[in-house]
């Protein structure tokens, strides 16, 4: 096959691909201009690619009845460079977590990060959200 039609087919295949992975990495849904800190018991922590997710039940504040919160955090090989692991949380743990929440208002958001049980503070980046020990009971 000529290089030209190698080169063209390269280039071409590259130029649809990028939209779609652009779009992907989207963080559009969540309001980085905020921070709110939550606690909650563990439902569900899902070790999985493209991105980890932790998802908690949280008491409503108004009725005080048990409802599903999921966050969304990055990828696991991101995290593992962070010192998270498919163990950092199992079901059942109670965890305080700091997260930019959902525009639309719906119970979720981008996992910044929480303070597990041990005391010890996970992160999903560096320096991301306040210091979630001083909200340690």
């Amino acid at each position: 096959m000529n290089l030209k039609v190698c080169s063209l087919g390269a280039i071409l295949a590259a130029a649809i691909a990028a939209p779609a992975a652009l779009a992907h990495h989207s963080f559009a849904m969540f309001d980085a201009t905020k921070t709110v800190v939550v606690k909650g018991t563990v439902k569900e922590y899902e070790w999985v690619n493209p991105h980890v997710w932790v998802r908690l039940m949280i008491a409503d504040q108004a009725t005080g009845k048990q409802l599903e919160w999921a966050f969304e955090l990055r990828s696991p090989g991101t995290l593992s460079k962070l010192g998270m692991t498919p163990t950092t949380m199992k079901p059942g743990d109670v965890v305080t977590v700091s997260y930019n929440p959902m525009k639309d208002g719906s119970r979720g958001g981008q996992f910044l990060q929480a303070l597990l049980p041990t005391g010890q503070l996970t992160v999903s980046r560096p320096g991301a959200g306040p210091d979630l020990r001083a909200y340690k009971e």
